[in-house]
């Protein structure tokens, strides 16, 4: 509005003294030529800066003054009607326009203002990458700018499906951190991000990977269990244990669980000793999870007998043999239902494509803290099936740049940021509350974005709380959901108000008296939050007042014209695995039945024992008496 007032003004000093110059200047120049009059005209206003105003009461120029009045006129009206339709819809309509009154007596937020934005926001310049919440209004002449949170400290983004959030977040803070060479995780729901981002990034010195859960074959290949090889093949069986159980945990629990939690934690249980056994006693071409569905489905049926002797065969103080002891105490009755239940949870590696994406590991998932890289996982946002394998990539990825991070001090030399969209449709995370709370202190950073709370409360139950509190910004473009609507308007804050009462007597009409008070009332309301406008950004920092930022489409950015969108050639290498079964069935390497004195577990390494053709004969004929008896 400060602006529209001010070209009003300098219409007015215009039309009232700068036009009648150069009328008179045009009148002189028929006499004495254009460059004299112009030179008689600038002295007369330099000695008399009101000459214009002189020179059209004088009479000279009136008539081809009155002329312009009339498109000057117009113009004047058109601003002087947008100042007045504006001031009234502010008056009428916008919560903003509301004023404060008293002394804060039920409250004293308020809306930030630019100033006080730019104390905990920052521009797009430095060498620091970060987080966009909005974009600066541009002055005239003036540069391109962004507001970017640049903090240690996480990110939550709300928005309702259709709202924009790759479009007016996501792509422009992967513009963003390109600028500035920060390594970056992305969930990619559609390719897009990665359609619009490779040859970006490529450009300016990424090593950009994609990981594709959609179409494994237009992707790298990652074998999840690599970090339990790793482990086991350097003789540190605690990290293997640790690595097994954090898969196993985010395997079992991707769905919530109803009734007797023994249920899932045997089976939890199960998943793990399957992991560390095919870790330690498979070929080097059948270490993967495809091995383990495999392992379980030939061995697990009827009793379970033969698995259950095949688990037991491992010397005392092997982390397989530790971790089967959950399933491994059940009665015999149990363990069936165990095994099938399992089995249920593991029917992912049945699939071909991801069988084939996680028989071989082609990408280290501590490269983006080693290196200026990005990691895109593509998920499938037609079904969900395939995501858990998005959650156990994000939980191997942060624990190894934790391992990194040790190394050096506890922190990264390079800042990494996970830019989860569609969060709430990722399965959860294993302790993703105690990840949040200490991994920006790592140099790690997380932008969560979800399409209302509960879909957070959803998938961490009463940890909801701590991930929530642990996001320091929040950016909301829009919800349906009245919940979040109820918690944004209470985390806009108070401010005291006026109110007008008016009453009336029934018996005359005459008789009627109005009061005024001082009441409370929220920033936003939540029917406000739910009508908020398109285009603009609800931002609200940790500390301080809301603010109201304009963010619009990617296609006003400077970005759009650099994230161009490039072409994913799909692999020719895409036969099925064929991953053999170890173990009893197919006389492959098995467990030894024996250990020496002093060793917990066989020596990593070392060509174990093969059981003979009799005793798996004998375990076979045994576990059909089973059945039969049954």
């Amino acid at each position: 509005m400060k602006t529209k007032t001010l070209i009003l003004a300098l219409l007015l000093i215009l039309n009232l003294l700068v036009i009648p110059l150069l009328l008179e200047t045009l009148y002189l120049a028929g006499e004495y030529g254009f460059a004299r009059a112009w030179s008689v005209v600038r002295e007369r206003a330099s000695q008399n800066p009101l000459y214009g105003y002189t020179v059209l009461v004088s009479g000279r120029v009136q008539e081809p003054w009155l002329w312009l009045q009339v498109p000057l006129g117009i113009l004047t009206l058109r601003i002087a009607w947008t100042l007045f339709r504006k001031r009234r819809t502010d008056e009428n309509d916008s919560p903003e326009a509301i004023k404060s009154v008293g002394g804060g007596q039920y409250g004293t937020a308020k809306w930030r203002t630019i100033r006080d934005v730019a104390r905990t926001l920052d521009g797009l310049s430095g060498k620091t990458g970060g987080f966009v919440v909005g974009v600066k209004k541009r002055r005239l002449f003036g540069a391109f700018d962004a507001w970017v949170d640049k903090a240690d400290t996480h990110c939550l983004v709300i928005g309702a499906t259709r709202s924009g959030k790759s479009r007016r977040i996501i792509m422009p803070t992967i513009w963003t951190l390109g600028r500035a060479g920060e390594s970056m995780v992305v969930t990619d729901p559609k390719g897009e991000l990665h359609s619009r981002s490779k040859t970006y990034l490529e450009q300016r010195g990424y090593r950009v990977v994609r990981i594709d859960l959609r179409d494994p074959h237009c992707g790298l290949r990652w074998n999840l269990l690599q970090p339990i090889i790793a482990a086991m093949e350097s003789g540190d069986a605690s990290a293997a244990g640790q690595a097994a159980w954090d898969a196993a945990h985010t395997i079992t629990y991707q769905r919530p669980h109803q009734g007797d939690p023994i249920w899932p934690q045997a089976q939890e249980s199960l998943t793990a000793a399957l992991m560390l056994a095919v870790a330690a006693e498979a070929a080097a071409g059948s270490k993967n999870m495809a091995e383990c569905y495999n392992l379980l489905f030939e061995l697990g049926g009827g009793d379970g007998e033969m698995l259950d002797a095949f688990l037991r065969s491992f010397p005392p103080g092997h982390p397989a043999r530790s971790a089967y002891g959950v399933a491994g105490l059940s009665s015999e009755r149990l363990r069936s239902s165990i095994f099938t239940g399992t089995a249920a949870q593991l029917r992912l590696w049945a699939d071909p494509a991801v069988k084939w994406l996680t028989a071989e590991n082609e990408t280290d998932v501590g490269m983006v803290g080693n290196e200026k890289s990005a990691v895109f996982l593509v998920i499938p946002d037609e079904r969900g099936v395939r995501n858990v394998l998005a959650s156990l990539y994000i939980s191997q990825c942060y624990q190894a740049l934790a391992d990194i991070g040790n190394q050096t001090g506890g922190r990264l030399q390079r800042r990494v940021n996970f830019l989860l969209d569609e969060f709430g449709n990722i399965p959860a995370i294993p302790d993703f509350d105690k990840k949040l709370t200490v991994s920006a202190g790592r140099n790690i950073r997380f932008l969560l974005a979800v399409q209302d709370v509960s879909q957070i409360k959803t998938r961490y139950g009463e940890a909801h709380g701590t991930i929530l509190g642990n996001c320091a910004t929040w950016v909301y473009l829009s919800t349906a959901d009245p919940e979040t609507a109820k918690m944004l308007s209470a985390k806009t804050g108070q401010h005291t108000v006026r109110t007008e009462s008016h009453s009336s007597s029934t018996r005359s009409s005459t008789e009627s008296s109005t009061s005024e008070s001082m009441t409370g009332r929220a920033l936003l309301m939540p029917d406000e939050v739910l009508r908020w406008p398109k285009n603009w950004a609800l931002v609200l920092q940790t500390g301080q007042n809301p603010a109201k930022l304009r963010l619009p489409d990617l296609s006003q950015w400077p970005a759009d014209t650099e994230l161009k969108a490039s072409t994913v050639e799909r692999r020719t290498d895409t036969g099925d695995a064929q991953i053999p079964l170890m173990g009893v069935l197919s006389k492959g390497p098995t467990p030894r039945h024996h250990h020496e004195a002093g060793n917990s577990y066989q020596t990593l390494g070392e060509e174990p024992d093969s059981i003979s053709d009799e005793d798996a004969e004998s375990l076979i004929n045994k576990s059909s008496s089973s059945r039969r008896k049954k």
